[in-house]
């Protein structure tokens, strides 16, 4: 029975046709080239070792979608018709499959499981707030998705981004707690931790910052990093002693989003600060900017700037990716991608 289900999955995915930039509306523009046809894909994560990565959608029933990097294409990975094969011994408090008509996924994370298999968690805004989790198997010519399991988050407070440790344990931030939506400085959200055998995830008191928003933890699984949008930084927090920062980098020129570990260096993406291209009060596409941050010391390098790119905005996320820099968006209907800017 579950062969014939894994055929019919195949099936239904062979015959779902790909997505890449064949439309009128999707032509290259500032030296970006598109992939279209996605719904709000905010996160970007690369699977290791290949040319694949993997795109949220915060629309709802957008699911998951597959990048082909070097053939330049995009297909679903996570949609109706997926497999779902709970996994009871770690995510024993989940409630059982989510409907993928109703995801709405956002924040992403990935890390390797059993041989050629990777563990990808997704925040979720849809029917329930949750931590999703997925079994990427990774061995094959294309990679195949399965639901296996989520955590719930309290007082259905949403998660906005979420990172794993090598032990299943999870972080995940909360841009702003019930009664803190104050963008003048002070602290509206938090990071909330879950560990194996836990029911729910649980508040690290002192990791209050402005706008906590994206989140990455260390190599060694010693630290976690936070975006805070309102300080433009990313606050560096010991895993042992959460109570209070250890560090950050102060970014320039642009508002942080997203952070993501790309082989031993921290990238962070966002939006322009200001644009001279935008009037005042009028929202219009911003240019966006992307750094590099030395987890150990801290230190932070351009990686690349962009002027205003319309019709694409809405940068969250930066990949570079053998020459290329992968760029995810949290209001549009496409990830853009070009040569890194020497």
């Amino acid at each position: 029975m579950k062969q014939a289900l894994l055929a019919l999955a195949c099936l239904a995915l062979a015959a779902t046709p790909s997505i890449s930039a064949q439309s009128p509306a999707c032509t290259p523009s500032n030296g970006l080239n598109f992939i279209c046809g996605l719904q709000k894909p905010e996160d970007l994560v690369l699977i290791p070792g290949t040319g694949w990565l993997i795109a949220s959608g915060m629309d709802p029933g957008a699911g998951l979608h597959l990048i082909d990097t070097r053939a330049k294409r995009a297909q679903p990975l996570y949609a109706s018709g997926t497999l779902a094969r709970p996994d009871r011994n770690r995510f024993a408090s989940c409630p059982g499959p989510l409907d993928p008509r109703q995801a709405v996924l956002h924040g992403l994370s990935l890390r390797p499981a059993q041989a050629g298999h990777y563990t990808l968690y997704a925040t979720n805004h849809g029917g329930r707030e949750s931590i999703e989790a997925f079994d990427i198997e990774g061995q094959g010519a294309t990679p195949s998705a399965t639901w296996v399991g989520c955590v719930l988050m309290p007082d259905k407070l949403a998660a906005n981004s979420v990172a794993a440790f090598g032990d299943g344990a999870l972080v995940s931030t909360v841009v702003s707690l019930p009664g803190k939506t104050s963008p003048d400085g002070r602290n509206t959200g938090a990071v909330f931790m879950w560990t194996p055998g836990e029911s729910l995830f649980h508040r690290l008191d002192g990791t209050e910052l402005p706008v906590n928003n994206g989140i990455e933890t260390s190599a060694d699984d010693r630290e976690f990093f936070v975006v805070s949008m309102g300080l433009r930084q990313i606050v560096a927090f010991s895993r042992a002693d959460p109570s209070k920062p250890i560090g950050f980098a102060q970014l320039t020129g642009f508002t942080p989003d997203n952070v993501r570990m790309v082989g031993t260096r921290l990238v962070a993406a966002g939006m322009a600060i200001a644009d001279p291209s935008c009037v005042a009060a009028t929202p219009c596409p911003r240019g966006f900017a992307a750094q590099a941050i030395d987890p150990k010391t801290l230190v932070v390098s351009d990686l690349a700037r962009f002027p205003a790119t319309p019709p694409y905005s809405g940068t969250a996320t930066a990949i570079p990716i053998d020459g290329e820099i992968w760029l995810s968006s949290f209001n549009g209907d496409r990830v853009a991608y070009g040569p890194i800017p020497r």
